[in-house]
């Protein structure tokens, strides 16, 4: 089993926010599921380990779709309980966070590493150490003198709303490569600063 994890926060004051990425991103996966039919599914939406989780069958891999509902300085629990249930390595863990770093609709590929300044990596890489992978979705750049939480937490606008759709329409193909083929080898299919396809 695989588990693919957006990060985010809970309740519908942060959705369509910059944070919630993640969330809207799983979301997709699993809409691009339902649409095509080309995978099966266990069912819908629960809440099981501090999440809300749904079961997948994906490129004939078993893949637990998750939205933590701990609030995302706390997303670390949320994972370590569901590995820990599952019994599934660190290793099998995706993690689709926003990064404030990259210029908006930048997609980046990348196992390991540190967590950024990003307080949701920061505390699963304290709960279950830093081998995981990451999908690191661009929400910058921070305009100046813009303090960094209100802008994450912010609402998009209709056409950032647009392009946030655009940007996540290839997110069921990003997970598909990458179990197929491994993550190396999506990274560099899918890694694109703006303006580049992909």
């Amino acid at each position: 089993m695989h588990i693919l994890m957006g990060l985010g926060n809970p309740g519908p004051k942060y959705d369509l926010t910059r944070h919630n990425i993640g969330f809207a991103m799983v979301d997709r996966v699993a809409a691009s599921i339902d649409s095509t039919g080309s995978a099966s599914t266990f069912g819908n939406w629960k809440s099981e380990g501090k999440s809300q989780t749904r079961r997948v069958t994906l490129s004939g891999n078993s893949l637990l779709l998750v939205k933590p509902q701990t609030f995302m300085n706390l997303s670390g629990e949320a994972a370590l309980s569901l590995l820990s249930f599952y019994k599934v390595s660190p290793k099998n863990l995706i993690v689709v966070v926003d990064d404030l770093y990259l210029d908006f609709g930048a997609i980046r590929f990348r196992a390991k590493g540190g967590h950024g300044g990003h307080n949701g990596l920061r505390n699963l890489i304290d709960h279950i150490g830093d081998e995981f992978m990451r999908i690191r979705i661009g929400v910058g750049p921070l305009p100046p003198m813009q303090d960094k939480a209100d802008f994450v937490l912010r609402k998009y606008s209709g056409d950032e709303e647009k392009k946030v759709a655009e940007i996540l329409a290839p997110s069921k193909d990003w997970i598909e490569t990458g179990l197929r083929v491994g993550w190396e080898k999506a990274g560099t299919q899918y890694n694109r600063k703006v303006g580049e396809g992909g």
